[in-house]
C-alpha cells in the first residue's frame, strides 16, 4: 500500500504582508525654492463645506459657525469664510499628504479595508 501525500496548506499572508504600509509621502519636488511668508493670511474654518470640480479645477469652500447678532434672538449660522481653487494634481497631493498626517497621529482617516466606504 503506497502512502498518499497530503497537500500542504498554503500559508495565508497577514494583512500587513499582503498590503504593506505605503512609503512616507515626500513633499513634491519643485524646480523653484519655497519662500515662506510669515505674514501670509491665515483662515480658521471648521469644515470643508463643499468640494466641486469647476472648469477643470477643484474648488473647496471652507465654512465656520458664527452668531448673527443682527437678529433677535441671535442664531448660529454657517458662513463660508474662504475658498481654495487648486489644480487636480495639487488637490491629489494635498489629499495624500493629509491622510498620511492624520494616520500618523492616530486619527484613522483612511479605512483599514480598501473596500470600506465612509
Amino acid at each position: 500500500m503506497a502512502k498518499t501525500k497530503t497537500p500542504k496548506t498554503a500559508e495565508v499572508p497577514t494583512a500587513a504582508e499582503a498590503a504593506p504600509a505605503p512609503a512616507p509621502v515626500q513633499p513634491e519636488k519643485h524646480a523653484s525654492p519655497l519662500v515662506e511668508d510669515l505674514f501670509a493670511p491665515e483662515v480658521f474654518a471648521i469644515e470643508a463645506q463643499s468640494i466641486s470640480l469647476v472648469q477643470g479645477m477643484i474648488s473647496i469652500a471652507f465654512s465656520s459657525a458664527r452668531y448673527d447678532n443682527s437678529e433677535t434672538p441671535s442664531g448660529m449660522k454657517r458662513v463660508v469664510v474662504s475658498r481654495l481653487v487648486i489644480p487636480p494634481a495639487g488637490a491629489l497631493n494635498m489629499a495624500v499628504r493629509l491622510f498620511a498626517l492624520l494616520d500618523k497621529h492616530g486619527l484613522g482617516a483612511a479605512p483599514k479595508n480598501p473596500t470600506q466606504r465612509q
